[in-house]
């Protein structure tokens, strides 16, 4: 299948979604048409192995092996770049006089999930930044942790359960810090094994300038990350309340089971649901079009591109989406700046998880591109002694890799070069931005820039490269996960019990229906128009 095939159908999407909802409902349609867009997605550039990593600028039995240095799809660009001023980089992804540009109809909650899912696999070590701290794999770290002795820390031990507590009548993780005795200058953890949870340094990063009523309250999470902002702490407790959830069911139908098996399968299929609620639910929303992704089962194996993961520093770079944080968050009526949902879990047991959900379907995320991210991302962070900026990073990130351009980029996925900026965006004030910086050619534009500033077809929520490079990655990471597999995903792995759990869940709500209050009153959707945001 090539792009004038899928143009085709995207045209016909745009004009006729009578046709699409009509695909999505008849099997055989509907696994036909996500087998050809993954494959296309998937072979728009060489499969894995590739030749170089961040271990060395050209190719070594290291770079070819090691995992612990971050991947990258091309290698460094020869000789000198002369780039413009990383300050004038950076200021094109200012919100201009603060103002957001809203999506079309994505959400704040797909926002939400968005950091949520990523920062589980794309992990830059604290300390070298060409290495990284990943399984890459999508493994449910946020809530087993990166290894089996951080996994035994969170476990309850008893009937394959995750530990929690109850609040208000409601399951949350447990504190990680003893609330009584815990200041802002004295941490004292819950327990010893809370203590090894997170490398210091880490949490020292991460907590830095929590206030300490919020400080007291932080949950006990498999990330370091995991109580950054309400969205992931949302996510962390539904998941934690559906694996527990799980474990009950096993229990009933399987009584002789012990702890331990319990947990391994109840974990195995965890991990599955997210996986469909990825390709169904969440890689689809990248589109407006409304269709369900549902490759055949076996689809991948049968692929060349089925090989081993490796997160890339591009992917990783690619999904700096702080484009999308809101300037605003309303819950029941009352407006939330972005430092109160910012490592704040008090505001989550205040508010229940129904409620937040809710509240973030109903609301527009910003719009992914440039000259739209919150003012946040500009101020200084210190990490140590470096006292940048996220933004700033970020770019620097690139540019230390020496990555190619944004055409040499959309070379290597099968895309034309663009001869103009004209061809890049239609903004006429950007493309005068970008003509300036970039001296009018376009062969000189870097790949971040060019990412952002593309514009989107009709029909998606990001520019060309982007969808091409985001689809490449998800498909190929997550479609070989071994719980996917034609020789795994069967009864024996997951029993009849969590086979039918598997099978009723295709969404992010079915999952969330079944672990709030008043399910019936709760939308959980990454499309606003579920209901009216009046935004």
């Amino acid at each position: 299948m090539d792009e004038f095939f899928f143009r085709i159908v995207f045209w016909i999407a745009n004009r006729f979604p009578g046709i699409v909802r009509i695909a999505s409902r008849i099997t055989l349609l509907r696994r036909f048409i996500s087998n050809a867009f993954i494959n296309w997605q998937a072979y728009s550039t060489n499969p894995r192995p590739r030749p170089f990593s961040m271990a060395s600028s050209y190719t070594t039995w290291q770079s070819l092996t090691d995992r612990s240095f971050t991947g990258r799809h091309l290698p460094e660009v020869e000789g000198d770049q002369n780039l413009p001023g990383i300050e004038k980089i950076v200021d094109l992804w200012r919100r201009k006089e603060n103002k957001e540009i809203p999506s079309v109809d994505t959400s704040i909650l797909f926002s939400f999930f968005a950091q949520w899912f990523t920062d589980s696999f794309l992990r830059t070590d604290f300390r070298d930044r060409r290495k990284n701290t990943s399984n890459h794999e999508i493994d449910l770290c946020q809530i087993y942790g990166l290894r089996e002795e951080i996994t035994h820390y969170l476990r309850l031990q008893k009937d394959g359960k995750l530990k929690y507590q109850i609040i208000d009548g409601d399951i949350y993780p447990p504190y990680i810090f003893n609330v009584d005795e815990t200041t802002t200058g004295n941490w004292v953890f819950a327990n010893k094994e809370f203590e090894k949870l997170h490398p210091r340094y880490a949490l020292d990063f991460v907590f830095n300038n929590v206030p300490e009523k919020r400080l007291k309250r932080m949950f006990a999470v498999g990330l370091e990350h995991g109580n950054s902002s309400i969205g992931y702490t949302i996510m962390n407790t539904l998941m934690l309340r559906e694996h527990n959830r799980i474990c009950d069911l096993l229990k009933e139908a399987y009584s002789k089971w012990d702890d331990e098996r319990l947990f391994q399968t109840a974990r195995n299929i965890m991990v599955v649901l997210l996986i469909k609620v990825v390709l169904r639910d969440y890689v689809s929303r990248f589109t407006q079009f409304g269709f369900t992704l549902d490759p055949s089962p076996g689809l991948a194996e049968r692929q060349r591109w089925y090989r081993s993961n490796w997160i890339s520093l591009e992917f990783n770079l690619l999904y700096r989406w702080h484009s999308m944080v809101p300037e605003n968050y309303v819950v029941d009526n009352k407006l939330y700046k972005l430092d109160d949902f910012r490592n704040n879990t008090p505001l989550v047991t205040q508010y229940g998880i129904g409620a937040l959900i809710t509240a973030a379907s109903i609301q527009r995320a910003g719009r992914i591109g440039l000259h739209n991210t919150h003012s946040f991302f500009f101020d200084p962070l210190p990490i140590g002694d470096d006292n940048r900026s996220v933004m700033e990073r970020t770019v620097a990130m690139g540019r230390q890799a020496r990555l190619r351009s944004f055409n040499d980029y959309r070379a290597a996925f099968s895309m034309p070069r663009l001869m103009s900026f004209e061809e890049l965006t239609d903004d006429h004030e950007l493309q005068r931005e970008l003509k300036e910086l970039y001296r009018d050619r376009i062969e000189d534009l870097e790949w971040q820039v060019g990412i952002s500033a593309e514009d989107h077809d009709e029909g998606f929520n990001l520019g060309r490269l982007m969808v091409r490079m985001v689809g490449y990655d998800a498909f190929t990471h997550a479609l070989t996960n071994p719980l996917v597999s034609i020789y795994v995903h069967n009864e024996t792995t997951f029993s009849k019990v969590g086979q039918s759990v598997i099978e009723e869940t295709n969404s992010l709500a079915d999952i969330v229906n079944r672990n709030v209050r008043d399910s019936d009153m709760v939308v959980a959707s990454f499309k606003t128009s579920t209901l009216s945001s009046g935004s």
